[in-house]
């Protein structure tokens, strides 16, 4: 008899003895004692009248506990891959990549453009460049056209941030900044190595008996160095970025998947909230 009073919805009781019970308070029954089991009632009260605010407030999703989304977009390497594609692009159009002084030779600046596409036979016959000279500016233009589509694609990957795995690979291993350092690299050595056939084509044929000659870098030649340089700054952004493991990636994906469902009704978030303490404690 005693439990089943004890039992009854809305009472309250604290364990004195280990024989007797004394009953501290009876709450008054509520139109939700009437409408739900004892179970729900007691949690809908709790919800009511407890801190966490009013009752029937669904929880907002992203709020809470929620576990940041991480996304594959990065700004700290997109603004170099951007100076990279920017600085190729332009050494490609300045005709200007070596200076020669001294020679027999009337033009002081020579670059790719005076090589691709119909070549003017005076460079030759003035002996501003031989054929070899001309092979390897030409192979130096074939390297920049590379480098701009390398430094292109990495550009577009850090900006957008595919999620698919080839793709997220690729971007978080900076395969393509990589491979634009290495063609900016074969540019300077090709360049240098041209220098230095036009240096002695000059020397064989100064200007004058006493001339001093000389063959330096123009602005092109620098343009990819800092390209280079740049591709190195988006590589390194790329590779010391920190990045969830599987499982956080697991996680993530699966609160995106709940973020976009609709929320659960209110009855469900009552009855899975946390309980109150049992009616008898010791």
């Amino acid at each position: 008899y005693i439990l089943a009073r004890l039992d009854r919805p809305g009472r309250r009781h604290v364990r004195c003895a280990p024989d007797r019970f004394r009953r501290v308070k009876e709450a008054p029954p509520t139109p939700t004692d009437r409408r739900y089991p004892p179970f729900v009632a007691r949690s809908r009260r709790a919800r009511m009248y407890g801190p966490s605010g009013l009752s029937g407030a669904r929880r907002r999703p992203g709020a809470g506990g929620a576990l940041p989304k991480h996304t594959e977009r990065s700004l700290a390497s997109a603004v170099p891959g951007a100076l990279s594609v920017t600085a190729l692009c332009t050494a490609l159009a300045e005709p200007a990549w070596l200076r020669a002084h001294g020679g027999v030779c009337p033009r002081q600046e020579l670059g790719v453009a005076d090589v691709l596409g119909h070549l003017d036979s005076a460079l030759l016959e003035e002996y501003c460049m031989n054929s070899q000279t001309v092979l390897l500016l030409r192979v130096i233009s074939a390297f920049c056209f590379l480098g701009i589509i390398c430094s292109l694609s990495a550009f577009l990957l850090d900006v957008f941030g595919p999620k698919h795995p080839a793709l997220k690979i690729t971007r978080r291993y900076a395969f393509a900044h990589i491979l634009t350092v290495l063609q900016c690299a074969t540019v300077i050595g090709f360049c240098y190595w041209a220098s230095e056939l036009i240096l002695a084509l000059q020397q064989q044929h100064k200007k004058y008996h006493g001339s001093r000659v000389y063959v330096t870098f123009a602005v092109s030649f620098y343009l990819v160095a800092g390209a280079g340089g740049a591709s190195i700054l988006a590589t390194a952004a790329n590779l010391l970025r920190h990045y969830p493991t599987e499982e956080e990636e697991q996680a993530l994906e699966l609160l995106s998947e709940m973020e976009e469902n609709e929320p659960y009704p209110v009855e469900y978030e009552i009855v899975n909230q946390f309980q109150p303490p049992p009616a008898y404690t010791p």
